[in-house]
Parts: structure tokens; C-alpha cells; sequence
């Protein structure tokens, strides 16, 4: 640490600063000897912040969440089915609750239909199934009848279409507000 302060980082905006190594040394006790956090045991928090109304006009309207979803279809009694956080959580994953780690007790996340892909070769036959993996140099795919099928790729050829259901959370994810969120998941808990 001593090289750190007396050196500084210039780059990062850090100036040098003229201290003995003792007084580093010194300034470095006295900080590890400070508690940890004077804030007392951890608290839990309530996403629950949200209004419900408006969660529920966001739903309907502005959110164009019933082009997907339908509280009487896929989110039926959700609010029974899973804590706020799970649901909070759904919202921002596309419902898929892929993160990391294992995944938390409770109900099996709902089916995700997967992710497709149709290639069409210059002669312009057209190949679709279950995309499989992508890059800029392969597309393969497993076409309904479970033949694996790959393709070499040059620049655009052959054209590639990838279809993801999830792909409206995806490109929601910037243009969210956080009382969207919020009130979203305000509004799905009262669907018990």
C-alpha cells in the first residue's frame, strides 16, 4: 500500500501524497482496526414499493406485456405462486430466472419456449429448428425431428434469423424505469 500513496495514480485521478512509510503504515492500523459497519444487523428489504394501479395500466398499456402474457393464461395465481423477489426477479430475466448459482426452492420456473433459428442457404432452401449455437463463423441447430445440422459462415451467408421468446425482456431492459419495475411487480403479487 505504501507504493500506492506515495506514488500515487495519476491516471486514475489519484495524487501522490508525502507520507513516511510509518505514517501509511500507521493510517492502515488505525482503518483495520475500525468496525466493519455500525449499521447493526442486516434488514431485509421490501421490494414491495411499488403501486399496484399503476403497475396493472403498465401491464395493459405502455409495458405491452399482454402481447405475451395474460393474467388469466401463463400469470394466473403468480402472486400465490412466488414471492415478490422471485417475481421481481422474473420480470427483469424474461421469466426465464437463468442467473448464477443454484436455483432457489420453491416452484419450477415456467417453460420458456427455446430459442430458434432459420438459415436459408443460397439455393434458398430454408432449414429451422432449435438454435443450438451461433458465432460468426458456424450457426447450428436441431430441426424438429432432432437431426443436428450446422452451416459455415461467411459475412451474411447464409442468412441467419434468430427468433428469441425472450427477446422483448432483453430489449426492455435499458428502457425500464425502476417504477416500472417496481409497481410491475406491485401488480403481479395481487394475482393470487
Amino acid at each position: 500500500m505504501t507504493p500506492i500513496v506515495q506514488n500515487g495514480i495519476p491516471a486514475q485521478g489519484m495524487p501522490k501524497f508525502t507520507l513516511s512509510g510509518a505514517d501509511v503504515a500507521a493510517i492502515a492500523a488505525w482503518l483495520h482496526s475500525q468496525p466493519l459497519s455500525d449499521r447493526g444487523a442486516p434488514s431485509t428489504l421490501d421490494i414491495l414499493v411499488g403501486n399496484a394501479k399503476e403497475g396493472e395500466a403498465y401491464f395493459n398499456g405502455a409495458g405491452h406485456c399482454t402481447q405475451c402474457h395474460s393474467v388469466t393464461g401463463d400469470l394466473a395465481g403468480i402472486g400465490a405462486r412466488y414471492d415478490p423477489k422471485t417475481i421481481q426477479n422474473r420480470i427483469v430475466s424474461g421469466g426465464s430466472s437463468r442467473g448464477f448459482g443454484r436455483r432457489p426452492a420453491g416452484p419450477a420456473p415456467p417453460k420458456v419456449p427455446p430459442t430458434t433459428v432459420t438459415v436459408t442457404l443460397l439455393s434458398g432452401q430454408t432449414i429451422t429448428g432449435d438454435l443450438d449455437h451461433i458465432s460468426a463463423f458456424v450457426v447450428a441447430l436441431r430441426e424438429p425431428d432432432g437431426t443436428y445440422r450446422s452451416f459455415p459462415r461467411y459475412d451474411s451467408i447464409p442468412k441467419v434469423v434468430v427468433t428469441n421468446p425472450l427477446q422483448w425482456h432483453i430489449d426492455m431492459l435499458p428502457k425500464w424505469r425502476d417504477s416500472d419495475i417496481h409497481s410491475l411487480t406491485a401488480y403481479l403479487v395481487t394475482l393470487k
